[in-house]
């Protein structure tokens, strides 16, 4: 009879294992920040780059050809010509950060010698900032989410429905009125965010168009602004008000008195016998110069109806204070008006239609000039853009433009002046944003 194998042993159970007495491990931060994917404060960085060249022809033929055409921000009489290049540079504050844009070019030379003081010593180009456009800081006191944003250092004016980056605009060519609004100022800017249809911005600044500024006083100004969104959050319409006053005339005034002539505090007088001349000095206006303020009332509306309108109204009203040449003690008055309406059509994607009216009434040459400071005139405009865009990255738009005058202050060949001015102008930009 077969014998049967002893049953096996039930398996042996392994021993619960025993507590010791390592340290657990300690807290790490989260897995991400060791990856490699993970992001770094560098990748919130926008950055934005343009080129900008065109072609202008005055009909007038003024000669010598080179020069700025009257009326015009920055575009030259005749041939072709680089605008500028600019590259930008921004961190959104959360809480802090900062916007740099550089510009390098002949427009940036005209932006950076537009300083509305007599002493250009004052402007940026003779202080190192010609090639700074912008430059300064932002704070959220509370973060990303925070209502309040405080800006420091020198930025762009918010005043005026047009800016000086000509893609950024419905037509190549800025407005007579964009000529004699502000382009950038030097201070400090709180921005309020109260609510998505309504924010305000304040602003106190050294003044108007200088980093460096002509006197002791300062400018201060504020702009309210509605927001009304469509379904795509999109503004359909946009309200800005705005207001700025400030003292813009020199603290000091110079003085140039004959050559047989002796300079005192009281003016020029005849040098005594046998004294040395002294034909030049700098008068102290300081004292004065709280008559000498200028005030400027903004007000921009835009308004997408439909999706391929755009129309534009820009409105101002200014009064200036400017010493009376026959009494530098004393101040005279002068009010400028001037309105813009614009509208531009997408006829398809890449081609649209842009026209532009306006009408500026200057007084005491605000914007024609000192030529033309003893006289008042109505000026108007009007400008037909046609724009192609073949790219997302590239802008073409043909300027064909007519300005008018109530007075003979156009140049025409070499000495002869006129009341009109056309020009037919052809931008290209390169852009990436």
């Amino acid at each position: 009879m077969p014998v049967e194998p002893a049953p096996a042993p039930p398996p042996v159970e392994a021993a619960a294992p025993q507590p010791t007495a390592v340290d657990p491990e300690p807290d790490l931060p989260p897995a991400e920040n060791y990856s490699e994917g993970g992001d770094s404060w560098y990748d919130s960085i926008e950055f934005s780059a343009f080129a900008d060249a065109y072609y202008s022809l005055n009909y007038n033929f003024p000669k010598p050809q080179s020069g700025q055409n009257l009326l015009r921000a920055f575009d030259s009489t005749n041939g072709f010509a680089l605008s500028w290049v600019g590259v930008n540079a921004s961190y959104p504050a959360d809480p802090v950060g900062g916007t740099v844009s550089l510009r390098f070019g002949p427009t940036a030379h005209s932006i950076g010698t537009g300083c509305l003081s007599s002493d250009k010593s004052n402007c940026d180009s003779a202080n190192g900032l010609e090639n700074v456009k912008q430059a300064f800081a932002s704070w959220k006191p509370a973060g990303e989410g925070s209502m309040l944003q405080l800006d420091f250092g020198k930025f762009d004016t918010p005043f005026g429905a047009e800016v000086a980056e000509s893609h950024l605009n419905m037509n190549y060519t800025r407005s007579m009125l964009f000529v004699s609004q502000p382009v950038f100022h030097t201070g400090i800017r709180a921005n309020f965010a109260v609510a998505d249809a309504f924010d305000f911005k304040l602003l106190a600044v050294n003044g108007w168009n200088n980093s460096v500024d002509n006197n002791a006083g300062k400018s201060f100004g504020g702009q309210a602004n509605f927001h009304l969104k469509n379904a795509d959050d999109a503004d359909m319409l946009a309200v800005s008000l705005g207001y700025m006053v400030g003292a813009e005339q020199d603290d000091t005034l110079a003085v140039h008195c004959a050559a047989d002539e002796q300079f005192t505090v009281n003016g020029c007088v005849a040098a005594p016998m046998g004294s040395p001349a002294k034909p030049d000095g700098v008068l102290d206006r300081g004292s004065s110069n709280s008559k000498g303020l200028r005030h400027l009332v903004d007000l921009v509306v835009t308004a997408n109806p439909i999706e391929r309108l755009r129309l534009v109204l820009n409105a101002d009203y200014g009064l200036d204070h400017y010493r009376d040449d026959q009494n530098v003690n004393k101040f005279k008055s002068a009010a400028y008006v001037g309105v813009m309406l614009g509208a531009r059509v997408a006829i398809v994607d890449q081609f649209g239609v842009a026209v532009r009216g306006e009408y500026f009434r200057d007084t005491h040459g605000f914007v024609t000039g000192d030529a033309f400071k003893t006289h008042t005139m109505d000026l108007a405009g009007g400008t037909l853009t046609l724009d192609y865009l073949p790219s997302d990255f590239l802008t073409i738009r043909l300027d064909n433009r007519l300005d008018w005058s109530s007075l003979q202050v156009f140049s025409k060949d070499i000495r002869e002046s006129t009341g009109q001015q056309f020009t037919t102008t052809l931008g290209v930009v390169a852009h990436t944003d």
